[in-house]
């Protein structure tokens, strides 16, 4: 019996040392290929993609950097400035906006501009947005992302320019934002670029009759 144990034993041994040195195949089920980034993730910057980010960082920032007396005027704005108040269908439909611009952040800690013109161009499957007026003139494409929120990657023209580089051409004059729906028929676009100053720049837009935005 001894005998017979001892070969048992050795058998054991033997098999487990085989098993351990075989490979055997992954199971074809669980191999995954390599997946191409579309959309905004092929096409956005890599210092881009950390301020995008870093937005809700940016939005608690700014928030706190308002000081008491501008909380009247801050809390006028409601959902414009609340980070929590993105709701669904966040596409803009093509068309003429009035785009008022706030400021969070920087040394007034809220600042507030005169509404301009934008408009939003395309289709559903590819919309741009170009800001028309003023001195500040963002524009670029609009990205499908998530149910509550577009992703906008774009550049600034200087109001003396007809026209922008391509984004991701010149750094300096990229930007990167989110469009969200924030109540009917009222849109935000927040936008963030370095060497902004300001924490963040808030677009409100709403859209207007054709016949006031050629007036």
């Amino acid at each position: 019996m001894q005998h017979g144990s001892l070969l048992l034993a050795s058998v054991a041994v033997l098999l487990s040392g085989c098993a351990a040195g075989l490979k055997h195949p992954a199971p074809k089920g669980l191999v995954s290929e390599p997946v191409e980034p579309t959309g905004w993730n092929a096409a956005i910057t890599a210092p881009d993609r950390a301020r995008l980010a870093s937005l809700p960082e940016l939005w608690a920032k700014a928030r706190a950097s308002v000081p008491g007396r501008a909380k009247a005027q801050f809390e006028r704005e409601g959902p414009l400035v609340d980070p929590a108040a993105a709701l669904d269908l966040p596409a803009l439909p093509p068309g003429p906006y009035s785009c008022r611009l706030v400021r969070l952040g920087g040394r007034a800690g809220v600042a507030t501009f005169k509404p301009d013109f934008c408009t939003v161009d395309g289709s559903r499957h590819s919309l741009s947005l170009t800001k028309q007026s003023g001195s500040i003139l963002p524009g670029g494409w609009l990205f499908a992302d998530t149910e509550r929120r577009q992703v906008f990657l774009g550049t600034f023209r200087p109001a003396r320019m007809k026209s922008a580089p391509a984004y991701s051409t010149n750094p300096a004059q990229d930007v990167v934002g989110v469009v969200e729906r924030v109540a009917p028929f009222r849109w935000r676009l927040v936008l963030t670029r370095a060497g902004g100053g300001a924490a963040l720049d808030i677009y409100e837009l709403i859209p207007v009759p054709p016949r006031v935005a050629g007036s």
